[in-house]
């Protein structure tokens, strides 16, 4: 849906790839975005081990079972992490001002507003209690990929020129996330790899 918009045009990366990532069976999931995903455009679900979705002969975002184990360093408090917000990076200078995940064009009622920051440690974080329209009493796993995916690109937007954008997201969902209780969503930069950069959230 044109609400789950990231860049003008195409879909959140987090929300798209969350898309893909739910229909695969197990304890995490490892989805690839192979070109921007289309609005308002339904995708066909192929399934021969892995799943993809399809705009008609094109592969949107491919999705496979991942093991993943998430480390790093300790976690902020929510006191920590509502000071980070407010020096959110594009707050003045978003490029997508309209996304569903930070943008600060948008509103809470129909989008996430999550404005991560720099904990002035390597940590960045930004505090959420999830909203009732997340879920029914625990957040949908679509939304919790979509949460987990703006945080993730803060890191990295002093140390690229161009506007981020996700290519490839494995998530691990070990546990129910409470709709209306207070959670912490951090990331950090775990390494450079030419125009790629590769952080972690959790």
């Amino acid at each position: 849906a044109r609400r789950f918009n990231g860049p003008p045009g195409s879909g959140h990366g987090g929300y798209s790839a969350g898309c893909a990532g739910v229909l695969v069976e197990g304890p995490a999931a490892e989805v690839t975005l192979r070109r921007p995903p289309p609005l308002e455009t339904p995708l066909a679900v192929r399934r021969n081990g892995e799943v993809a979705l399809l705009d008609g002969a094109d592969v949107v975002a491919e999705a496979r079972p991942a093991e993943l184990s998430v480390g790093g360093p300790p976690p902020v408090s929510v006191q920590q992490a509502a000071a980070a917000s407010e020096r959110f990076a594009w707050e003045h200078d978003h490029p997508f001002p309209t996304c569903f995940g930070c943008g600060p064009e948008r509103d809470p009622a129909d989008a996430l507003c999550l404005f991560t920051g720099p904990v002035g440690d390597g940590r960045f974080a930004v505090p959420w209690t999830p909203p009732a329209w997340t879920g029914d009493g625990v957040v949908e796993p679509v939304f919790a990929w979509a949460a987990l995916d703006c945080p993730s690109s803060a890191p990295v937007h002093g140390t690229i020129s161009s506007p981020v954008v996700l290519g490839r997201f494995s998530v691990a969902l070990e546990r129910p996330i409470e709709v209306g209780s207070p959670h912490v969503i951090q990331a950090w930069l775990e390494r450079s790899d030419g125009r790629k950069r590769h952080t972690a959230v959790a």
